[in-house]
């Protein structure tokens, strides 16, 4: 990761003083020598950074060494930050010119600031005095690499390639086939109890609990004997009132929307009237917990199931098995040597002949026996060895130093060999993903926005960076870092999950510098020490007192969690001293807009930020507009979001722009239009009857021609204006995946549209008329019985969904 980080500062550095010469130097006169010997330092470091990272564990000097840079290097992006930043504002004030006149400004008045937003203010001599101060610094980390005696790695000849893969899912769990038998067996004998009976999993991390479960559960034995199948994630922290939600959405949506007060005692009440002429399957998934106030509410819930009714649950803790008074308890054990061997075969040798398997078979043999029984250790490893050809390198996987290593949990063992095996660039972006809190679902595409929000995805011009991104995350995939995907009708994986021992990995990888901490009501919480770079931040209970949170100076991500007791007030104070975010996202606020944006215009550096599902939200805030280096503004599911900021054009560097599932939303300013550089445009109404000089219109679509990824719009109004929709120019979107039109009136025919916007004949245009989906689809509704309210609710909620996924919603219906 450190590798990566030097190639960042130096891509960065170049681009800066390079691209931008003029305006750059100016910035930091007197201390052009200060540059290239920074420059310089960092050149020489990067050929020993890759040697130092793969012993930081092996030894404690050299991981101390390695800290040491990593804390400059953040540094040095920060002020790289301030410097391109700088840059900005002289080109777009039209002052950093060539011009004999812009010079003397500059000599005549040194100190003044070349930048302001706000209250924030950067310098020029801010600038210089800072490279000079870091140079120090690097200049110390580069004479006591001497002491750790790092070894230069040999420096490859070719840059390093990933290899493109098709990620497939394996759906046999190997080894496991006799006790999902008998498990089945125990479930189709109805047992005579008062009690609804349950069996629990009982097993260590990476022995595949949760995968033996889903195959008990998606069986079609068990499907068809059981009318009600339904599968909680019970992870740490355990929620009563979640579980006790998912449930009720499960068995009747209805009923959940119809409560007046969702109170977990209402909701169990109903529950419980509905489970007595149900047999049902509750599967509850990794439970940590064995407290009996948490599992008594829910239990009695649960106590008069319809005969033949079972529970299933996975735990790695046997005590949650007496707790739950469980009538079987199957201990999943460590699988023979064999079958570790087969799983990891089956990865390993994907795609090879007979002849490369022979030659290589001994070796694997004797790598499979590390694995110690893990399956997640077999196909870790098999994914590992399965872009690896000759015998050298798999010899390489079987002598690492790492086996010896005597750190942590026994799988971080072959996971830490795979760690390694990533490009330093990879390694960044997988150990980025402990910001998420356990069994959390990862969006594919929010998580690219993310790294490129970090600097993960820096990459030459003929490369998007979101297509890298696509492409770290497919090698992180068949890596098995990741797992339970959910792909869209065409496979393409759209989100995931990470087993719960991969993600205490990144956690461990990530040590003090990505943290998750919970403040409730007024207490103090101290970071100084844990050097903090991306924390997760649960708010309880805080009403009107400032948060009092040290050590934050220097975070660049930050996501709040949060009760809706919590005040607006208590996170000014946050604001005012986190200068340096490059992401802010706010998860399920209650908060009003007014009460966040005072004090974000001092977040320059802020790249990503995320209000999803922030009920509050009526109007995208002004302030939101002068955030000059946001590239990501994810508003999605903000159900009471009524209209964006006129001022939204001038975040000229916005790149990804998600409105989708804001149903209230109806006004789209013009200045839409100057966004050039989206990539990402979802859920948007267009004028298809011309432009009125107020409201977007599609022909305002005619200067966005880096448009790279999903293009949804709403087109209304109830005339087609043919020169409108030529002057979109679809012909020049040749970036574009996919788009889809909604057609909103009757008096606009489908094949007319396609005509007049006249896109290129391998263009993927998907056509839909919202008419004929709202009559089917409300008199679907209809036959089901749903009540008016509901479904109009349901309607509201289905129309910002894909067409693919409306007409899966009517096969389950129907």
């Amino acid at each position: 990761m450190a590798e990566a980080i030097a190639s960042v500062i130096l891509e960065q550095l170049t681009a800066i003083t390079i691209d931008k010469a003029c305006e750059a130097w100016s910035l930091v006169r007197g201390a052009e020598k200060e540059v290239k010997r920074l420059e310089s330092n960092f050149k020489a470091l990067q050929l020993e950074l890759e040697g130092a990272e793969e012993r930081e564990y092996l030894d404690k000097r050299v991981k101390h060494w390695l800290d040491k840079f990593k804390d400059v290097s953040y540094d040095m992006e920060d002020v790289l930050d301030d410097w391109e930043t700088a840059v900005q504002r002289l080109q777009s004030d039209g002052v950093g010119s060539s011009s004999s006149g812009s010079v003397r400004k500059w000599k005549l008045c040194p100190f003044i600031s070349c930048f302001s937003s706000g209250s924030q203010i950067v310098r020029r001599y801010d600038i210089a005095a800072k490279i000079k101060e870091i140079n120090e610094e690097v200049d110390q980390i580069v004479n006591d690499k001497v002491r750790f005696e790092l070894i230069k790695k040999d420096i490859k000849q070719h840059k390093q390639r990933l290899e493109s893969t098709s990620f497939v899912d394996v759906s046999e769990l190997i080894g496991r086939d006799a006790v999902k038998e008998d498990i089945i067996r125990i479930f189709l004998c109805e047992e005579r109890s008062r009690n609804v009976p349950s069996i629990t999993i009982v097993g260590m991390g990476g022995t595949g609990k949760t995968a033996l479960a889903q195959l008990i559960y998606n069986d079609s034995t068990i499907q068809a004997h059981f009318s009600k199948t339904i599968w909680v994630c019970a992870s740490d922290p355990f929620d009563q009132s979640q579980i006790a939600r998912a449930i009720l959405a499960d068995l009747d949506l209805d009923a959940l929307v119809s409560l007046n007060t969702p109170t977990l005692q209402n909701i169990l009440r109903i529950i419980t009237e509905k489970l007595k002429a149900i047999k049902f399957l509750f599967v509850f998934d990794d439970v940590w917990t064995d407290r009996d106030q948490d599992w008594e509410p829910l239990k009695a819930a649960f106590r008069y199931g319809m005969l033949g009714s079972w529970i299933l649950l996975t735990t790695r803790n046997e005590s949650v098995a007496r707790q739950m008074e469980s009538s079987h308890v199957v201990p999943l054990e460590l699988l023979p040597e064999k079958m570790c061997w087969l799983i990891l075969a089956q990865r390993a040798f994907s795609g090879r002949n007979r002849a490369s398997r022979a030659n290589l078979e001994d070796i694997g043999r004797e790598i499979a026996k590390k694995c110690r029984g893990l399956p997640l250790a077999a196909k870790a490893l098999g994914g590992l060895l399965q872009n690896k050809r000759g015998r050298e390198e798999w010899q390489n996987v079987l002598d690492s130093v790492i086996w010896k290593s005597g750190f942590g949990q026994e799988i971080f063992s072959p996971l830490l060999l795979s760690y390694y095996d990533l490009p330093s660039q990879i390694r960044q972006c997988l150990s980025y993903c402990a910001i998420f809190p356990n069994n959390y679902t990862i969006n594919k595409y929010e998580l690219v926005q993310r790294w490129m929000a970090q600097g993960y995805l820096n990459s030459d011009d003929s490369v998007r960076r979101e297509l890298k991104g696509e492409e770290y995350f497919e090698y992180l995939a068949t890596r098995s870092f990741f797992q339970d995907f959910k792909k869209d009708a065409h496979g393409n994986i759209i989100s995931c999950k990470m087993h719960d021992l991969v993600h205490e990995f990144v956690q461990f990888l990530t040590e003090d510098r990505c943290v998750t901490e919970e403040v409730v009501g007024d207490s103090t919480l101290d970071l100084s020490c844990k050097k903090a770079r991306h924390l997760r931040l649960v708010i309880q209970n805080c009403k009107s007192s400032p948060l009092c949170i040290n050590g934050i100076e220097k975070l660049r991500s930050l996501v709040v969690a949060s009760d809706d007791k919590t005040s607006g007030d208590a996170l000014q104070d946050l604001f005012s001293r986190s200068k340096l975010l490059r992401l802010l996202e706010f998860d399920s606020f209650h908060l009003r807009p007014e009460e966040i944006v005072c004090g974000m215009e001092n977040l320059i550096h802020l790249r990503y930020l995320s209000l999803i599902s922030c009920s509050g939200l009526e109007n995208l805030p002004e302030a939101v507009c002068e955030l000059i280096s946001l590239r990501s503004l994810n508003l999605r599911d903000c159900l009471n979001l009524k209209k964006l900021a006129v001022g939204i054009g001038k975040l000229i560097n916005l790149r990804y722009l998600c409105i989708k599932d804001c149903p209230r939303l109806t006004y789209y300013p013009k200045g839409i239009s100057n966004l050039t550089s989206l990539e990402t445009l979802s859920g948007i109404q267009m004028r298809i009857d011309g432009s009125d000089g107020d409201q977007l219109s599609i022909g305002d679509l005619e200067k966005m021609d880096l448009l790279g990824g999903y293009l949804s719009v709403e087109l209304i109004g109830d005339a087609l204006d043919w020169n409108e929709a030529k002057r979109a120019k679809l012909h020049n979107k040749i970036h574009l995946k996919r788009m889809d039109i909604w057609i909103c009136s009757k008096n606009i025919k489908e094949e007319e549209v396609l005509q007049a916007l006249n896109p290129p004949s391998n263009f993927p245009v998907v056509l839909f008329d919202y008419q004929k989906w709202f009559d089917s689809y409300d008199a679907c509704l209809k036959r089901l019985n749903v009540k008016e309210n509901i479904r109009v609710a349901l309607i509201v909620q289905q129309a910002a969904l894909q067409f693919v996924d409306w007409a899966e919603f009517f096969g389950k219906k129907t």
